[in-house]
Formats: C-alpha cells, sequence, structure tokens
C-alpha cells in the first residue's frame, strides 16, 4: 500500500510540473519576442556577408544601406582608372626620384639634438606637400624637456586628411621622417645626397622612411591625375621621432581621438622580404614586457666604509638574482616562458631554411666577433624572429659616474625586458617572473627586501590571414610583383608603434612589405633598387583601388549624420550633372559590352559582329514583349 501510495504521489507531482510548464510556454509565446541585441561598430566582423548597419544610422539617404547608381559607376571608373593609374607612374618616375632627392637633403637625425631644425624643415615639406595634393593638414607641437619649453624650434607631428565620400572607406597611413646618424668617413659619397648608380639609389633614409613615404605620395598623385579623385579617404601620421621611441605621440593619439573615429584600417611599411623572390605579408607583431627587481636593504645609502662588511648589500643579492634569469649559454631560465609560443608551421620552416641570410654578413654588421646559433641558419633566425628573448638593460640606483666614490647603495633595481610573440600574454608572463625570483629568493637564501614591477608592457598581436583584407593586400602585391604572397603567423615584425597604434585606435593593421632582403637597410652606404622604389609606389596604387572594392562600414553610431557629409566625389558629382536615369543606361551599356567581350573567343571579327548584335539588342530593349509560352496539348486517355 506504501509503495502504490509514493507512485501516485509522484504520478501526481510530474503531471503538475508538465502542466505548469505547458502554462508557461504558453504565456511566454504570447509575449511580444525580445528584438535581438546588435553588436556595436567597434566590434563588427570584417566579413562583408555579415555586415548589418547598426540601428542608430536612421539617414535615409544613407548609401550604405541602399548604394546609388552614382556608387556604383564611381566604383566601375575606379576600376578602369586602376591600369591607367599605374601607366602613369611609369611616366613620373622622374618625379619621384626628384621627390626623394629632396628628402634626402634634410639631415633629420632625432638621435642629436642639434639636427631638430632640419626635422622640422622636412616635417614641413611634408606639408607642403601634402597640402598641394589637396589635403588639410594640422601640425601639433610635443610637449619636451622643460628647459626647452621657450626654445624654437619645437618637436611637431604632422596629422592630414583627404575626405572623397562618406561611402569610401577610410585608411590611417603612418610615416616617419627622421633618420639614424652616420658615419661619413665609412660613406663612398655624401650621405644626405642621393645618388643614382647601377639602377641603385644611395642616401640616408631611402631604405626607411623618406623612401616609404614618396611612393604613398607618388601613388595619390598620380591617382588625382588620372581619376581627379581617391578611391578611398585617406588620412596620414606623419612622424619625427621614430628612431628614439616617438615619444609624445602616444599622448597626441589620445587627446586627438576625434580624429581616429572613422578610420577603417591602419597600414605600416615594413621590411618583412626573407627571400629576393617572394614577398612577404605579416600578419602578427611582437609585444614586449619591461621589468624592474628592486632590492633594498635599508631606506637610504650608507658609507661602505662604515657598514661595509656588516649589512647585506643589495647590489650583490640583485647580481646573484639576474644571474638566475639565464644560464651559461644565455638561454633564458624561467619555468614556461615558452609554452605559450606559436610554432612554426611547415611552410614556414621550410621560408627560413631558404631565407637569403648569411651570419657572417651579419656579425660584421653588428661588429661582434661571435654570434650563437651560427651553424645553423635555420635555428639563428627562429631566436632572432619566433622565439622569446631576454635582454638586461642596467641597473637603477648604482653608482655610475665616473672616479671612486665610497657609497654603498642600499636600494638598487635591476632593468630587463623580454620579446614576447604571438600567443603569449603579458599578465601570465609578468606572473611567471614573479614565481621564479622567489624560488630564487629562497633557494640563494637572500635576506634583503625583494619587489618585482611591470615596468612597461604590450600584449603581441596576430590576425587571420583569411580575411577580406589580408586577400586584397596580397591581390595588390601580387599583381605588381607577379609573384605568390607568402603569409607569415609565427614570424612576427618588431614594430612598437604599431603596437600602440593598434591599441589606441582599435583598428585592423596591414603590413605592406617594402625593401629587399639585397637592399641595404640602415647601414653605410644605405642603398635601394630604384625598381623596387617604383614598385612599392605601384603597390600603395593597386592597395588603395583594391580596398576600395571591400563594403565600407556606416559610422553614423559614431559620427553625427556623417552619411550626410559633402567629399570631392559629391562635388565632382555636382560638377559633371550626374543624372541618375543616365547612371543607370550607362551602367546596363557597360555590362552589356563586358559581357560580350568577355564571352567572345575569337578576335577582332567575331568580337565587332558581338558587339553589333549587343548594341541592338539593347536598343530595342524597351520594346521587346514577353514571349508566349507555347504548351503541349496532351491527348486525355
Amino acid at each position: 500500500m506504501k509503495n502504490t501510495a509514493t507512485r501516485n504521489t509522484r504520478s501526481s507531482s510530474r503531471s503538475l510540473d508538465l502542466r505548469s510548464r505547458r502554462e508557461s510556454a504558453r504565456s511566454s509565446s504570447s509575449r511580444k519576442p525580445k528584438a535581438p541585441q546588435r553588436t556595436s561598430f567597434s566590434r563588427a566582423s570584417e566579413d562583408d556577408a555579415q555586415f548589418v548597419p547598426p540601428s542608430k544610422c536612421r539617414c535615409e539617404s544613407c548609401q550604405l544601406r541602399t548604394p546609388s547608381a552614382a556608387y556604383q559607376l564611381e566604383r566601375d571608373r575606379i576600376v578602369a582608372s586602376r591600369r591607367n593609374v599605374l601607366k602613369e607612374i611609369d611616366q613620373s618616375i622622374d618625379d619621384m626620384i626628384s621627390d626623394l632627392e629632396q628628402l634626402v637633403k634634410f639631415q633629420s637625425i632625432s638621435v642629436e639634438p642639434e639636427k631638430l631644425l632640419e626635422s622640422c624643415k622636412a616635417l614641413d615639406w611634408m606639408a607642403n606637400r601634402l597640402t598641394d595634393l589637396k589635403f588639410k593638414t594640422y601640425d601639433y607641437p610635443i610637449a619636451d624637456n622643460p628647459s626647452n619649453c621657450f626654445a624654437d624650434p619645437h618637436q611637431k607631428v604632422l596629422f592630414a586628411r583627404y575626405f572623397s565620400s562618406p561611402s569610401k572607406n577610410t585608411l590611417l597611413i603612418y610615416g616617419h621622417l627622421d633618420v639614424l646618424p652616420v658615419q661619413i668617413d665609412c660613406w663612398i659619397s655624401d650621405p644626405f645626397k642621393l645618388i643614382a648608380k647601377d639602377n641603385l639609389l644611395y642616401g640616408r633614409g631611402v631604405t626607411s622612411g623618406k623612401g616609404m613615404i614618396v611612393g604613398w605620395l607618388q601613388a595619390i598623385e598620380c591617382w588625382l591625375k588620372v581619376h581627379n579623385d581617391l578611391p578611398i579617404n585617406i588620412k596620414f601620421i606623419v612622424d619625427m621621432l621614430h628612431e628614439v621611441g616617438s615619444t609624445g605621440l602616444q599622448t597626441h593619439i589620445t587627446a586627438k581621438s576625434d580624429f581616429f573615429v572613422d578610420v577603417d584600417f591602419v597600414v605600416f611599411d615594413v621590411n618583412s622580404w626573407v627571400n629576393n623572390i617572394n614577398p612577404i605579408v605579416p600578419c602578427s607583431l611582437t609585444g614586449w614586457a619591461h621589468f624592474g627587481v628592486e632590492v633594498r636593504g635599508a631606506n637610504k645609502n650608507l658609507e661602505s666604509g662604515l657598514a661595509s662588511g656588516l649589512v647585506y648589500e643589495p647590489m650583490i643579492d640583485l647580481c646573484h638574482l639576474m644571474n638566475g634569469l639565464v644560464n651559461d649559454e644565455h638561454e633564458i631560465q624561467i619555468p614556461g616562458i615558452e609554452i605559450n609560443t606559436k610554432r612554426l608551421s611547415t611552410a614556414e620552416w621550410h621560408l627560413l631554411e631558404s631565407a637569403e641570410f648569411r651570419t657572417y654578413e651579419y656579425r660584421e654588421d653588428l661588429f661582434v666577433r661571435r654570434l650563437r646559433f651560427e651553424d645553423n641558419k635555420v635555428e639563428f633566425l627562429q631566436n632572432r624572429w619566433c622565439k622569446p628573448t631576454l635582454t638586461m638593460h642596467g641597473v637603477v640606483g648604482a653608482d655610475s659616474h665616473p672616479g671612486c666614490r665610497r657609497i654603498l647603495p642600499m636600494k638598487v633595481i635591476g632593468k630587463f625586458s623580454i620579446k614576447l610573440v604571438p600567443d603569449q600574454e603579458v599578465k601570465h608572463v609578468f606572473n611567471l617572473v614573479k614565481d621564479h625570483m622567489r624560488f630564487l629568493k629562497v633557494e640563494l637564501n637572500v635576506s634583503t627586501q625583494l619587489n618585482v614591477h611591470l615596468l612597461d608592457g604590450i600584449d603581441p598581436l596576430s590576425w587571420t590571414t583569411d580575411s577580406k583584407l589580408i586577400k586584397a593586400v596580397c591581390r595588390a602585391v601580387e599583381s605588381v610583383y607577379e609573384r605568390d604572397v607568402i603569409t607569415t603567423h609565427a614570424i612576427p615584425i618588431c614594430l612598437p608603434i604599431a603596437n600602440v597604434l593598434q591599441k589606441l585606435v582599435n583598428k585592423p593593421i596591414i603590413l605592406l612589405p617594402y625593401s629587399k632582403r639585397i637592399d641595404k637597410h640602415h647601414h653605410e652606404n644605405e642603398s635601394i633598387e630604384s625598381l623596387n622604389v617604383s614598385r612599392h609606389t605601384k603597390t600603395c596604387a593597386a592597395l588603395f583601388a583594391e580596398l576600395s572594392t571591400l563594403r565600407p562600414k556606416c559610422k553614423c553610431n559614431v559620427l553625427y549624420q556623417y552619411c550626410n557629409l559633402r567629399g570631392v566625389q559629391e562635388i565632382l558629382d555636382a560638377e559633371r550633372n550626374v543624372d541618375l536615369n543616365e547612371v543607370a543606361v550607362e551602367k546596363k551599356w557597360y555590362q552589356f559590352t563586358q559581357k560580350a567581350a568577355s564571352s567572345d573567343d575569337h578576335p577582332t571579327r567575331s568580337r565587332a559582329r558581338s558587339t553589333t548584335y549587343t548594341l541592338k539588342k539593347y536598343l530595342l530593349l524597351p520594346f521587346r514583349c514577353k514571349r508566349k509560352i507555347k504548351r503541349r496539348h496532351t491527348q486525355s486517355t
């Protein structure tokens, strides 16, 4: 009886649960469904198929919601003008050489403060050049040492913008005009005078910032000559302190954040060639983490004659602790430091194996007698690019003055840094360093106080190689060099300003290859092939056209009524008196002719016949009637 009672109670409870679930389902079905939450613009996917205009854009004239006929016609004009632009670049090589010659004349050495005036002159030349190309320029002074606040000239940074249309993507170009110091005795000619010899261009800066900037300028000028407009919106940041860490630029980028609101992509020129055959488009950047190991014995420094041998000296303990970071072969001894590193793929390993790289030449360039891993080229290049490395920089608080002093420092800070590679994180590496230093303190029986500080750090970056953006970049490079482009993940590029800009602007990054391995980058007698400079200019021009094919994203949620802004394209359309009906007719005629040209396999005569037939078909299009469908009447059985 008890069992039957319990069974009845269980069945009744189950029936009550089913009834309650049904009632809740009915009530939920009667309610209105909630609207799906859309992601913000900054987190939108790069894929055009997943793009949805934000709900805040309520502008009826938004060309991104309903592309107009004028918008389609402009895209067709860009495709038609691309070949003419490349021809114009071949015809304007002399102008490109003259621009590079004028830039090389400026002795813009940012390491030497007495050359600051030359750097400012180079920046003013760049501003005038961009103004001639219909850019709006803005130069801002950079805060310097307070003792030099009244000195003239000031350090500056140049911002520039060209706005074509709200229906186009916006590209931010970073460039710099400063160079490294030179040893004039080691040069065969004046380093600040451009010399062309044996198809080579000699001069300081031709393989770095100055040569890169000239390529962008010539690409813009040729597009304006042929097309009277640019395929995309362009913005510039031109730096004059790149070789000294771009001091002060980060604060200006943060203060002028409105300048970067409508930016879609950020491009940097890099020297990423591993060999002289295939250009490389890298898809990763290295990071860094700077640490300070503080060892304290007292609140003030003591005199060695009074306290030496009686106290635990922080300098001795610091030397033991820093010695525990590496072994005798200079290998990092921090446990787990290489666990999260991205491994080389088979294609990347073969790329390093085929690299045109000689260790003895690298040894001579660095003026050293011996290098690690001299006998194994792949392992040598892996340690240079693909693995984390540790560097010791110095000690804060120790005696560095000339002569003999009797000070016993009781607080010293040892500074070292670790280069991070993709898939590593600063936070994780910081925890590994702290645990290792605490372990060393216990093992070495250190009696002084120990603290580990993270002085500076930024995570390495890596992005997919299958995105539409990277495919567009590869198409632009392949169309110029006529070689297969190699994309790399585990061979990162060391470019600190790119990490900083991506962190502040939060936009996709493009790393465009520039000088080859045979070019002497930052060496004495610096030189580059003249053909490589013209190819870089063509690559920049082709990149503009390829980026114009990517569907732009609506920016009305970040800029009020962005769709209603009038750029150069809208002004030119008004001057041309563009009629939407005429644009539609022209569009149809263009499609007919392209279809006829692509369908013909025979040369001239058959193409003329098909074009004539297409013309008749196009002219008789409004008079065509619907074709009557003949139906078969089957006999009924």
